[in-house]
């Protein structure tokens, strides 16, 4: 990617400060229109349009501090036209952020802040300023370009409300409500239709526990009790993944195997995979990993094989001291590893399984990716139509 916008013309002016800051200052503007304009100010707008359309959204962010053109066609619905057209699809990370775990929900997206001369970047987390706040222990899924935002607490009160964000243009919009409001809810997608299991349904949490199961169609968009499950009252879910079309679940006693379409209402509880406590966890390549605070190792655990195993390579390359952490898949055999101590640090880890069975790890980066008081809630792999 770097070598590509050095090939544009303005590489310099990128990720030079100065340059950024002449751009936006009005004394040096009209002073640097003495000198030859840059490669890319020359450009046609069909040109221009179509070589930004081509560039990793991550660098976006960075891109609409260069100018006021670059900022203009960040923003342009003819920039997300054009990248449709060329039918490709990016990975990107979304992450759902409290500032104080009491608070409504902002959402920041992993962005890629390129780093001097020398060919390196750095990654931040940033703020979308234009989706609004949304509600606290919401369900989150996401569905082609889109994250379904479902339940939660607002305004102190648990909602039924469901809002859908296009990942494109980074807007909101509401859809039809679930049939209970829940917070706090186990959400999988499996087949084309979304299931929110469990959650809290009153003021008590602990005390007042859903057990019921909502389906919702992401064809005809459509909601419905699936089934009214025999849970023990006080059931909390802590943590869930989907993996070869069921769903796995872990409470703080037992961890749980279900298969939504066929068995909705049979739950299988799998001792071996609740040995662990798979918190904050992702699936890559039908493996489910997670980092493990306590034993301070990167775990994997595979369904088929009914094992678990810590992830090789990665001693010593991970920052101490985390209290929490939550992962993402990445694709092409990657994750992402999000990490809590005085601030959030951020890495990027291929994993792969090598000859005898072992599973070996590669960090690609590992960064503060954002400081201050704030804390992930969850994080979304989207795979963005670009």
């Amino acid at each position: 990617m770097i070598s590509f916008l050095k090939k544009l013309g303005f590489y310099s002016r990128l990720y030079d400060q100065s340059s950024i800051n002449r751009e936006m200052s009005s004394s040096e503007t009209r002073a640097q229109k003495k000198q030859p304009p840059s490669p890319i100010s020359s450009l046609p707008e069909e040109i221009f349009v179509d070589i930004v359309a081509r560039v990793s959204r991550s660098y976006y962010p960075t891109l609409s501090q260069v100018s006021r053109r670059f900022r203009s066609l960040v923003a342009s619905p003819e920039l997300y036209a054009r990248r449709s057209v060329l039918q490709r699809t990016e990975q990107c990370i979304y992450v759902a952020i409290s500032k104080d775990q009491t608070s409504d929900i902002h959402w920041f997206t992993l962005c890629i802040k390129p780093n001097g001369g020398g060919g390196t970047s750095d990654h931040r987390l940033v703020h979308i300023p234009s989706l609004p706040p949304m509600p606290l222990q919401g369900s989150y899924v996401a569905v082609g370009s889109s994250i379904f935002v479902m339940g939660g607490f607002q305004d102190w009160s648990i909602t039924s409300s469901v809002s859908l964000i296009d990942c494109r243009s980074h807007t909101a919009q509401p859809l039809a409500d679930m049939p209970k409001a829940v917070a706090g809810s186990v959400a999988q997608v499996i087949d084309g239709k979304i299931y929110v299991i469990g959650g809290a349904n009153g003021h008590s949490p602990m005390k007042s526990r859903s057990r019921t199961m909502m389906e919702f169609d992401i064809e005809t968009e459509v909601w419905k009790l699936k089934s009214r499950l025999d849970w023990e009252q006080g059931k909390v879910w802590f943590s869930s993944v989907a993996m070869g079309g069921k769903i796995y679940m872990r409470t703080c006693y037992n961890s749980f195997v279900c298969d939504p379409v066929t068995s909705p209402d049979h739950f299988v509880k799998d001792e071996v995979l609740h040995s662990k406590e798979w918190l904050g966890s992702c699936v890559v390549e039908d493996v489910l990993f997670y980092y493990d605070v306590r034993g301070k190792c990167l775990r994997a655990y595979d369904p088929k094989l009914r094992s678990w195993g810590v992830v090789n390579g990665l001693e010593g390359l991970l920052p101490r001291g985390c209290s929490w952490s939550k992962a993402a898949s990445y694709g092409g055999g990657k994750m992402v590893l999000f990490m809590q101590t005085e601030e959030i640090w951020c890495a990027e880890i291929a994993v792969e399984r090598r000859q005898g069975g072992d599973i070996w790890g590669t960090v690609e980066w590992c960064e503060v990716v954002l400081g201050g008081n704030f804390r992930i809630m969850d994080c979304v792999p989207v795979a963005v139509l670009l």
